[in-house]
């Protein structure tokens, strides 16, 4: 549809007007008919018989009556021939249906409303485990007609994953909410599109680039000098403020060869929000953010989603900042680029290997905001979760941690090496506990190219019908004692080193996929390690103590108090976790943090 319609009105005029128009525009041309028939003379051979229309039928409120009713009909009648179609192949594969979720409202309103409740004010994704107390592991969320199937079993995301690759694509389920903030990049595409992208994104992710840590030093030194700054005159600081700071400006530095410099902006006090960033580039990092939060709530509402935007597309604004900062850096790399031999593409940023390769501003774009997406939101949450845990665990976790720290790279080398940082066993275990039970990106969907069957660890043959999306909740997953052991609830680095990590992880790694699994594994997620590990050295090599500061919290950013009642993590849980395609904290990480002034840390700036 074209740009001047809304998302919701382009949907209805696309999707639902057509159903509606059918019946009556029938019963009209029905009439029409009948008319022109009688004017010709009897003498003529024998015609079709076309029946009058009564004229009670063709005022407005029956024509109205039956365009709904028709309606209705055309939609029961689709879905009984889809189920007709369904159950016989079931038949012929001797396969059996997943069990859908039973709601209490027609189309499952009422799981729907409960669903979306959940994104906003519920603990990340727990209403889907919630709904595995009546339904198992494997369950059909039916809500408006279109069936989601959900699984936590590590052998179905396997199959969609890898073993089954070719049949599982991102689909329209995916980029149908997604495409007017990723477009067609390679976290957006499908088959020949996306091996493109990835062939042409693959080799700037060499090992040489991703263990180049002089990007990290940078910026992980002028975000310990404002923490020092903050924390000299004993106040508390928002980490993951500074986190998603931090990793905005290596990623952008990384990917455009210019940082947007989101740390140069005032940092937020106890009790308030950051100050708006309205500058160009600052204005880029929150339009961002804003344009993600969109994309998750549609991807949680459905493929009705645009039902929820008939005022407009909810991106377009946020976009046209992204735009406005990025096109002119995109357009000055294409002219500058290699000319007839004389001058060589810089490729030392992943514009200037895009640049090399292509001259598409379009293109170009689409990839560079799908590796920040990739490269920027997931490492923040995970720098923020590791603090968290570090904050609010057992302190023995943080001194020890901090000690092997010490022991590898000392007190006052501001440049941990890519060979300490593998040296330091425990820091990695760590880090494997946090994306354990934060994973970055808690969930995810794939929609099916043809029809599969799923078998189950007791044997039943599932029928998964061509065009389902299925989702699978990875933080489900990460938490599953069957999987996991009796303390799957417990963050615990020790299971990553001891007998467990034998018994569990390297027995089935498909029970852990903070990065994915098979051909679409995270390209990023090397980079992603070495800058969480190098910010974890440099902040404890200048810290001792990581206070948790639940006074500086607003009102509302805390827990209820009713999740002490709750299951699984709520009642330990000292933050909300929450998500849009990331994981983050509602209201912050904000902790208090000593200054180690016995070891003699080196200067930062």
């Amino acid at each position: 549809m074209p740009a001047l319609f809304s998302p919701g009105v382009s949907y209805v005029l696309s999707t639902l007007a057509p159903k509606l128009v059918t019946t009556p525009a029938f019963i009209l041309l029905l009439d029409q008919l009948q008319k022109s028939q009688a004017v010709f003379p009897p003498s003529l051979p024998p015609r079709i018989f076309i029946p009058a229309v009564p004229q009670w039928l063709l005022t407005p409120p029956a024509l109205l009556i039956a365009s709904l009713v028709g309606t209705l009909a055309n939609l029961f009648g689709k879905a009984l021939w889809q189920t007709l179609v369904q159950r016989y192949e079931m038949s012929k594969l001797n396969a059996v249906p997943v069990q859908v979720v039973k709601g209490k409202w027609p189309g499952n309103l009422d799981v729907l409303q409960k669903l979306l409740d959940s994104y906003d004010n519920d603990y990340a994704y727990q209403f889907l485990d919630d709904v595995t107390d009546e339904y198992g592991y494997l369950y059909c969320l039916r809500l408006l007609g279109e069936d989601i199937i959900v699984t936590m079993n590590p052998n179905d995301i396997k199959r969609v994953l890898a073993t089954e690759f070719p049949i599982w694509e991102k689909g329209q389920a995916f980029q149908s909410p997604t495409s007017s903030v990723l477009g067609s990049g390679v976290f957006n595409s499908d088959g020949e599109m996306w091996k493109f992208h990835r062939n042409m994104a693959r080799p700037f992710f060499s090992r040489e680039r991703t263990t180049d840590f002089e990007i990290f030093k940078r910026h992980s030194d002028h975000a310990l000098d404002l923490i020092k700054e903050r924390c000299a005159t004993g106040g508390a600081i928002d980490l993951q403020d500074i986190a998603g700071r931090l990793t905005m400006d290596s990623a952008t530095e990384f990917l455009f060869g210019r940082s947007v410099n989101s740390m140069s902006s005032p940092l937020p006090l106890p009790g308030n929000p950051a100050e708006d960033m309205v500058d160009g580039e600052n204005a880029f990092v929150r339009a961002f953010n804003a344009a993600l939060d969109v994309c998750a709530f549609r991807l949680n509402a459905g493929e009705h989603w645009p039902l929820w935007e008939f005022k407009g597309d909810r991106t377009r604004s946020h976009m046209k900042v992204i735009y406005d900062y990025l096109d002119p850096i995109v357009d000055e790399a294409i002219r500058n680029r290699r000319k007839d031999g004389t001058e060589e593409a810089d490729e030392s940023t992943m514009l200037g290997h895009l640049v090399s390769e292509i001259d598409d501003r379009t293109f170009i774009r689409d990839e560079l905001l799908n590796i920040l997406l990739a490269g920027r939101d997931t490492t923040a949450h995970a720098i923020t979760a590791i603090f968290y845990f570090l904050a609010t665990e057992d302190k023995s976790i943080l001194a020890r941690l901090r000690q092997e720290v010490l022991d590898v790279v000392g007190p006052t080398d501001p440049q941990p090496t890519f060979e300490q940082v593998k040296e330091m066993k425990y820091l990695r275990a760590v880090i494997n506990e946090t994306l354990r039970l934060m994973p970055s990106v808690p969930a995810n969907i794939r929609q099916a190219a043809k029809s599969s069957i799923w078998t189950g660890e007791d044997g039943t043959r599932y029928y998964i019908p061509k065009g389902v999306t299925v989702a699978w909740s990875t933080i489900g997953l990460h938490r599953r004692k069957e999987l996991w052991g009796p303390d799957a609830l417990e963050f615990d680095p020790d299971r990553w080193l001891d007998e467990r990590n034998k018994k569990y992880y390297l027995a089935n790694p498909f029970i852990f996929l903070p990065f994915h699994g098979g051909p679409r594994t995270c390209l990023g997620q090397q980079f992603a390690l070495n800058e969480a590990s190098f910010v974890v050295i440099r902040f404890l090599q200048a810290f001792d103590n990581i206070q948790f500061s639940p006074e500086s919290y607003p009102d509302g950013a805390l827990p209820p108090k009713e999740w002490k009642n709750g299951k699984l993590r709520k009642p330990v849980e000292k933050l909300h976790p929450t998500t849009h395609l990331t994981m983050f904290f509602k209201g912050g990480l904000w902790v208090r943090m000593r200054r180690d002034e016995s070891q003699g840390i080196a200067a930062t700036s």
